[in-house]
């Protein structure tokens, strides 16, 4: 009995270490999570204006890089590794994602009344469906009605990472043919040909990933990377002046593939890549703080009021990842157990579940 279960062990080990260890083949992904996460931050504290749309591309980007490296993940895992999959979601999204929920809404609750539509933004964050209804059907209303004054729309991104984290499962290890390559290109062309902008970003990470799996490195050569690199200008052009849903994805997975060089990661690049998720979730607070002091000192002006919020949201980024991503990643190997994943998992699509349902309940309702 011990000697059937040996592989399936080191199975899990091997599983685990691609896990601890996503980015180690590509160290300007390190790099791209922090300037992505900047380029969301300094547009929220008008440093970037230029376009109401780059936070937004930012993000795509995002998307996609995610697409290419759980996709990659889910590529080589089997079904009876999928509580381990579940667990480790949960546990590097999750922690830091509810620190900022419950910060923000506290915060909110003794500044502002709780509403019946406070109520119902906090419902859609907690369940991971903001992105569905939160904006409907006035956006401009609902951020204004939004705590802190929308300080936490950003959190519709992590609802989408959720969803894409619950759906590829099942499509990539549970389906038979979910590996597939044209699968995926089909999944990906209807994505975007519907406009499903967020999606088919997310989609054309796993397409690459899966071409990735069977050609390894082929978007390694010269005439791809200039392939790559005609899309991006492309890209950039048809988003600007044609169609951003459909220009977005094409630009984000053309970035991915670009910065996809193989190479060893350094101190300082392993250290922004970490700060990238918590300084995404909580650069508000270095807003939020300035803010409040450039109310009593009037010498502030615009620029160094931006300025400053950047820099106190690295700060709280830097803070936010020591206190729990950091603690979280090091200290989960050892709470794991595969009744937990499944208890994880099974929480998630509850989850996502509820929220569904009880948004269409509310939209149906209101």
């Amino acid at each position: 009995m011990l000697k059937a279960l040996e592989p399936a062990a080191r199975a899990d080990s091997q599983f685990q270490a691609s896990h601890e260890h996503e980015s180690d083949d590509y160290p300007l992904f390190d790099w791209l999570r922090f300037a992505l996460a900047s380029v969301v931050a300094l547009g929220h504290v008008h440093l970037i204006t230029w376009s109401a749309i780059t936070g937004n591309l930012a993000v795509q980007v995002f998307f996609a890089l995610s697409g290419w490296l759980i996709g990659g993940i889910l590529l080589k895992t089997e079904v009876y590794q999928l509580p381990r999959f579940f667990f480790n979601r949960a546990t590097r999204i999750w922690a830091p994602y509810f620190f900022s929920v419950v910060t923000i809404y506290a915060l909110s609750a003794a500044r502002e009344p709780i509403t019946s539509r406070w109520l119902e933004f906090l419902f859609y964050d907690v369940t991971f469906t903001h992105n569905w209804f939160t904006l409907w059907p006035n956006a401009t209303l609902a951020l204004a009605e939004m705590p802190l004054k929308g300080t936490g729309n950003g959190l519709w991104s992590i609802a989408v990472e959720e969803q894409f984290y619950l759906i590829a499962p099942l499509l990539i290890v549970m389906v038979r043919f979910g590996r597939n390559t044209w699968l995926w290109a089909l999944i990906a062309t209807g994505l975007w040909y519907l406009q499903l902008t967020d999606f088919a970003s997310i989609s054309l990470g796993v397409l690459a990933s899966t071409v990735q799996q069977t050609h390894r490195g082929l978007h390694l050569k010269p005439y791809l990377v200039a392939a790559a690199a005609g899309a991006l200008v492309i890209s950039a052009i048809v988003l600007a002046a044609v169609s951003y849903k459909y220009g977005a994805p094409l630009f984000a997975i053309s970035v991915v593939l670009l910065c996809a060089r193989p190479g060893h990661r350094n101190t300082a690049g392993v250290f922004v890549g970490a700060i990238s998720y918590p300084m995404y979730l909580n650069h508000w607070m270095g807003a939020f703080l300035i803010n409040e002091i450039a109310k009593r000192v009037e010498w502030l002006t615009p620029p160094t009021i931006g300025v400053l919020s950047y820099v106190l949201g690295i700060a709280a980024g830097t803070a936010a990842y020591w206190m729990i991503d950091r603690t979280v990643l090091t200290k989960r190997n050892a709470f794991y157990s595969s009744p937990i994943g499944k208890l994880l998992a099974t929480a998630a699509y509850s989850l996502v579940s509820l929220g569904l349902l009880g948004g269409l309940f509310i939209q149906h309702w209101k």
